[in-house]
């Protein structure tokens, strides 16, 4: 037996961080070689720092149980010139920034996700990775260890390698000693090491590790095969050559390397030189923001009360002055003045440059800071704000200020920030595209050789990352859950969720640094040429402390600013979200309460953050009267106050069932005043530590920290002793005290902050008052800023019109490119339905929507701005638009499809395509008369065809194929006298069910939600015309029903009626598809016959079938299978 040598480190390990090469996480490998005892661990991907932080995350949290452990940055580097691979180590800062350049260097040359790195470019002799690249050559290898990884098939080239490092690096080169446990090993060990001693370099042991333990080794053998792009049965020597590729304890790797124990010192001779660690990063903030003559923080400072003078005219409040001088003091103390002024700068911008609507949300609405600076908009002196929640003396990660703004225009905001700071110093974070459920199955089944269609039936079973795997459920597929195949495949998939992809772009989180920050992290082009992308992303940026403006979008803000302009042009009113919160203090332009009555029926669809399925069932229990109400409403309906059993405890109270009032001077009940003693929020939490148990701010922050990850880390223990022991020294019994930990630790993991929830609620009654008073504008501009929301054009469409606002259909002289308003036929108040009928009086709407040309699936935004810069008086015929404006036929089609021509010319569907079709040329503009296109009239008038109409089934199905929606009708209500003939119920009736009686009803699958916290439960939401019936489906029944549910257009649910103040729902039982019934709907009674005649009735009299008659037949078969696939299949939530 050798003896035990006093320690290893393990130097070349790969992640699956080198995507798609390495079969275990960062933070899997560090833990592993901490358990195992190694002296360290040195993460070296490929061509890539992207998983360095997390690895260096595990270390760092387990520093105190691992003291003496070290954790290493480096790098694979692999070249494109055909050099093994060489394994590099900064020894310090300035080395680590020379390695960041470098991978850049090969990031810029290459294409996505493939870095092309030559030889050369290490020590700075290549070309410029640019033609646009300016700048000193740079030695790129100074500062550096490398480990040469020896080419087993050409000895000659690794000689040469060898002794070309050993020449510009000299002493600072190792050969990699790796056994392969091919029964070669004493000899290649023999090998490498007299080649690295003729060299004057050393050999070093590793097993150039590739996963954490022996188990993983399938799942390396899988990514290779997704890599490669084969099965597992063709993949032949692509393979790992052997199961040994994991990490070894010491004692092992000392027994493989027993003829050679300098290979083993060497590791500790190695990791001896190394003084860098991530520790050492320093972020720079750019300093474009700071006053002439100013410090950062006297700028702010000026800035901050020039705010506060203009958000309170009337005077700045006693208690806001002395939060405002405690936030700036610890800003100060925290230097963050400049981040501040970098986002107050980016806001001013938008808001008074380019007049974008936007405001800060998340932590960042806990500063009285940032409200008078105008980054955020919630009220400091009327909200229960906590500081600490955003930044303390304690807290060593930098504070997060989100901004929203409108999402069709934060790309001028962007490209703001790239003008400003520039290129080389502002960079995306990145977003890890990881796989999912679906994508795991997906890849996994190709490489065990399972078909495609056996593939997406497995899928069409599965969504998102909760999704169970079960072999049973191969059982409705008729596949054997006995397989070992299918059983290896599931063990594969259930580590390969989660598993990065590749690295995307971060929606818009920036990070700007005052120098060049290609020193602090390697950075990749993206698909625009002026940006760049860094390689971490936003857990790992604020894990080492460096600051990011967070540029998001939000649909709302678009909407909302829409919804103003609307109102301004047609009826005269010039708000601002200002003055529609201004109703809270009884000065806004209308009353409130009437706001609050809609909310309280729950007719939200539409509205910001309260249309869902669970948010519209728990308005009418909440009943909202006031702003805190939907603060609250906002909140209420998360994991946190669910989870924690807050939710029911809270509305008993609520509704007097639990009678609770404030005792005077109790300090938590002052913090819990508002929410009736129960706990609902972050801030909540924290102040309770704050004043109930001594906690500091920033400890309290801690608590609620240690709290959202006690699940995974188990460190809330060393709070909980001192929770308990400083709320007995305020007089709290025992009892309590352990009464009030519980309940902040159950709802802590997905707490909600009051901060975020009061910056959306501004935004909830904002979209609430225009829905309640304009809903024309409302849906008119929501629909223009499609895609957002939880509900489709149609649904929303559907809505305005059951509150009495006509919707006009999409019309060639009429229309533009976006809905548009103009004047109505009729008055609302004489087509409002029933359920809306107390709020007539509150609608001032006088306006139709028109609905815009882009509502035509496929027509090409160019040319619906052709159709209308051209139109003038309007075109009298198909063939007039054609020749005017020069659009291609296809377009035409698409127009005809969409009975585009019906309302101001008159010409059906059918006849519409009919002509299309008898057009000759492709484009209209080629045989366009000169002058005629300014010209009034038709120069050439339409032919008649001269054909059947569709029936009234067929024209909405059609309908939908061209615009997802249809205003002649719903398809359902054509299939009403067959779902009488089965006893199904309408959605209309359901509030005449008796509860606990058992319905059938069917419709239209609208959306699938499966929350998280909803325990596996299901809702689904189903239309008929009548309206919509809600759904809920508990697990086992989901399992039941599951391919019929995810796969089903049209379904029947059966099941037992459930009303709870006026919320009605469906408890599924059993349920069917029925969706073959729209299929037959969509073509017709008796299609067959109507093919044949149809030729007949376009023509004269003993004329023989022309090929445009063929045509016309392909056209609209082709056009039912399109109804067919437009049908709505649902929307998935999770």
């Amino acid at each position: 037996m050798p003896a035990r040598t006093p320690g290893f480190a393990e130097l070349v390990a790969t992640s699956n961080f080198s995507f798609l090469r390495g079969g275990s996480h960062p933070e899997e490998l560090v833990a592993q070689a901490m358990a195992m005892g190694l002296q360290a661990l040195g993460l070296c991907d490929r061509n890539s720092f992207a998983g360095v932080v997390r690895g260096y995350v595990t270390a760092r949290d387990n520093k105190a149980a691992n003291p003496d452990f070290r954790y290493l940055v480096g790098v694979r580097l692999c070249f494109a010139d055909g050099t093994p691979d060489i394994i590099a180590y900064p020894t310090d800062r300035a080395a680590y920034g020379r390695l960041c350049k470098l991978l850049t260097i090969g990031n810029k040359r290459g294409e996505k996700g493939k870095p092309r790195l030559l030889l050369n470019d290490l020590f700075g002799t290549s070309a410029p990775a640019s033609a646009t690249e300016q700048g000193p050559i740079e030695d790129f290898s100074q500062g550096q260890l490398f480990i040469l990884m020896p080419d087993e098939a050409d000895w000659g080239l690794n000689e040469a390698v060898l002794d070309h490092l050993g020449r510009q690096a000299p002493g600072r080169v190792w050969l990699a000693g790796v056994p392969r446990f091919d029964g070669q090993d004493r000899a290649r060990l023999v090998r490498v090491d007299a080649l690295a001693r003729r060299h004057g370099a050393r050999m070093i042991a590793s097993n150039d590790v590739f996963y954490h333990e022996p188990d993983r080794r399938m799942v390396l053998d899988v990514v290779t095969c997704i890599r490669e792009h084969v099965t597992l049965e063709a993949a032949g020597f692509r393979l790992s050559t052997n199961a040994e590729r994991h990490l070894k304890p010491e004692a092992e790797m000392a027994r493989l390397f027993a003829d050679h124990p300098d290979a083993i010192a060497q590791t500790r001779a190695f990791i001896a030189r190394i003084q860098f660690s991530l520790d050492q990063l320093r972020y720079n903030y750019p300093e474009e923001t700071i006053g002439t003559g100013e410090t950062a923080q006297q700028t702010l400072e000026r800035l901050t009360w020039l705010g506060a003078a203009k958000r309170f005219p009337g005077g700045v409040p006693d208690k806001l002055k002395s939060d405002l001088w405690k936030e700036l003091c610890l800003i100060a103390y925290k230097g963050y003045a400049a981040y501040f002024l970098t986002v107050h700068d980016i806001v001013v911008y938008a808001r008074e440059e380019r007049k974008i609507m936007c405001q800060g949300r998340g932590s960042a609405a806990n500063s009285s800071v940032c409200y008078c600076l105008g980054i955020t908009e919630v009220d400091p002196t009327k909200a229960n704000l906590v500081f600490g929640r955003f930044i303390s003396t304690e807290r060593d990660e930098p504070p997060d200020i989100d901004v929203d703004f409108e999402h069709e225009r934060r790309e001028e905001v962007m490209q703001y920030v790239y003008q400003k700071y520039g290129g080389r110093r502002t960079g995306l974070t990145a977003n890890v595209i990881c796989y999912r459920s679906r994508s795991a199955i997906r890849e996994t089944a190709k490489v065990f050789g399972v078909s495609d269609d056996i593939i997406a039936a497995f899928n069409q079973l599965h969504w998102g990352w909760g999704s169970k795997l079960d072999l049973r459920d191969l059982a409705s597929l008729k596949l054997s859950p006995d397989d070992p195949t299918f059983a290896q495949m599931f063990e594969v998939v259930k580590v390969l969720r989660g598993f990065p992809r590749h690295l995307s772009q971060h929606v818009g989180g920036f990070v700007i640094t005052r120098d060049s920050l290609e020193s602090l992290v390697p950075i990749g082009p993206t698909a625009m040429d002026s940006r760049s992308i860094i390689e971490w992303n936003k857990d790992d940026i604020d894990a080492l402390g460096i600051l990011k403006v967070d540029v998001l979008a939000l649909g709302m803000l678009s909407c909302l600013r829409r919804a103003f302009e609307l109102l301004h042009v047609h009826y005269r009113l010039r708000y601002e979200l200002a003055d529609l919160l201004a109703e809270e203090t009884g000065e806004g332009p209308l009353d409130k309460a009437r706001v609050y009555a809609m909310t309280q029926r729950a007719d939200t669809i539409g509205v910001f953050q309260i249309e869902s399925r669970a948010q519209m069932s728990m308005l009418p229990r909440l009943r909202p009267v006031r702003f805190y109400d939907l603060v609250i409403e906002v909140a209420i309906v998360r994991p946190g106050p669910i989870q924690g059993g807050m939710v029911h405890p809270y509305l008993k109270r609520r509704d007097g069932l639990d009678p609770w009032a404030p005792k005077p001077g109790d300090p938590l009940d002052e913090v819990l005043k508002e929410t009736k003693g129960i706990p609902l929020f972050q801030e909540q939490a924290m102040q309770m530590a704050i004043k109930g148990a001594g906690f500091s701010p920033g400890e309290a922050d801690q608590l609620r920290r240690a709290m959202a990850a006690w699940r995974r880390t188990g460190r809330i223990g060393m709070f909980e002793e001192r929770f308990i022991t400083g709320m007995k020294t305020n007089g709290y019994t025992l009892e309590f005290a352990q009464r009030c930990f519980n309940q902040i630790k159950g709802f802590a993991e997905y707490g909600f902050p009051e901060s975020h929830a009061a910056s959306f609620a501004l935004l909830v009654y904002a979209s609430c008052w225009f829905k309640c008073h304009y809903p024309d504008v409302f849906a008119c501009a929501l629909l223009n800023s499609q895609p957002m929301g939880f509900y489709a054009p149609s649904q929303i469409i559907r809505d305005v019109r059951e509150h009495g606002v006509e919707v006009l259909e999409a019309d060639i002289n009429r229309s533009g490119l976006e809905c548009l308003l103009e004047e109505s036929s009729r008055s609302v108040q004489d087509h409002i339905w029933p359920r809306h009928a107390e709020m007539a009086n509150d609608i001032l709407t006088s306006k139709a929507i028109r609905l815009g040309l882009r509502s035509i699936e496929g027509l090409a935004e160019t040319d619906i701005n052709l159709i209308v810069a051209r139109r003038g008086q309007g075109y009298g015929s198909i063939r007039e638009l054609w020749l005017r404006t020069g659009i291609a036929i296809a377009s035409l089609e698409k127009l005809a499809r969409a009975d585009a021509f019906k309302a101001s010319l008159g010409i059906s569907r059918r006849e519409a395509l009919w002509t299309v079709k008898g057009l000759v040329g492709s484009h209209g503009a080629e045989t366009m008369p000169l002058f005629a296109a300014s010209a009034p009239g038709d120069p050439l008038p339409d032919e008649p065809g001269n054909l059947p109409p569709l029936s009234p089934g067929e024209e909405v199905i059609h309908d939908y194929a061209a615009l997802s929606l249809s205003l002649k009708g719903h398809p359902v209500q054509f299939l009403r006298p067959m779902l009488l003939a089965r006893g199904t119920t309408s959605a209309g009736n359901l509030p005449g069910v008796s509860p606990d009686l058992r319905v059938e009803v069917a419709g239209l699958v609208l959306v699938r939600q499966r929350p998280g916290t909803a325990s596996g439960v299901i809702f689904a939401t189903l239309e008929d015309e009548t309206g919509v019936s809600n759904i809920v489906i508990w697990p086992k029944a989901f399992e039941a029903y599951r391919k019929v549910l995810l796969s089903s257009r049209l379904l029947a649910v059966r099941g037992k009626v459930q009303s709870e103040k006026g919320v009605i729902h469906v408890i599924a039982e059993a349920m069917e598809d029925l969706t073959p019934f729209l299929l037959d709907l969509a073509h017709g009674q008796d299609i067959g016959e109507r093919y044949l005649a149809h030729g007949d009735e376009g023509r004269s009299d003993g004329e023989r079938p022309q090929s445009r008659d063929r045509n016309v037949l392909r056209e609209l078969d082709m056009a039912r299978r399109r109804a067919y696939a437009a049908l709505p299949g649902g929307r998935n939530f999770h």
